[in-house]
């Protein structure tokens, strides 16, 4: 935590090797979060672009950041909001999973379901019963690996409510999950 500290008091003072490590850094996460959000990867890019240029241009004018990595993921989910209340380029998060399986071409689907295992299909479908907020603190969790507290400063509620969250949505993997592995055991055993 004093490394991210020490890196954003150096960019904004100016520290060009500072800035570039902050892009090189988080550029990746950025944009598989923000397509998260939306289909339009050139979008996606474009805004984490004009979010580091502001960065940059207003450097000064920032205030001390403890945590680099909820503070931009924080920034962007906010960039895309705005865009989607301006616009209809956004995916509606509940049908996330179903829009982007459309969007692939019959090649891509054979390649993806070859390589896909079991496990990853019956993860992926008891994904899609969680609400779009459990969905997105799983993600926020397990793959960008925040704590409960920068998870609820990213989505601006209380660590507690990111507890509560986090708690429903993994009772609610393990309980489909337990459902899932009793059919498969089933099957192998009396079919």
């Amino acid at each position: 935590m004093n490394e991210d500290i020490r890196i954003w008091q150096s960019f904004v003072e100016g520290d060009k090797a500072a800035f570039e490590y902050i892009v090189q850094t988080y550029y990746t996460t950025l944009f598989d979060y923000g397509s998260r959000f939306s289909s339009d990867r050139e979008l996606v890019k474009d805004q984490i672009h004009d979010l580091f240029t502001n960065l940059w241009d207003r450097r000064t004018h920032l205030s001390t950041v403890d945590q680099i990595k909820p503070y931009l993921l924080k920034s962007i989910r906010n960039k895309l909001f705005k865009i989607y209340r301006r616009s209809e380029t956004f995916l509606d998060i509940d049908n996330y999973e179903d829009q982007i399986l459309t969007d692939d071409s019959i090649e891509m689907q054979m390649i993806t379901e070859e390589s896909v295992g079991e496990a990853e299909r019956k993860i992926t479908c008891i994904l899609a019963q969680l609400t779009r907020r459990q969905r997105e603190i799983i993600h926020l969790k397990f793959y960008e690996n925040l704590s409960n507290e920068e998870i609820a400063s990213v989505l601006l509620i209380s660590r507690g409510a990111v507890a509560n969250l986090l708690y429903h949505a993994l009772r609610v993997i393990k309980d489909k999950w337990k459902v899932s592995l009793y059919t498969v055991i089933f099957l192998i055993l009396f079919v």
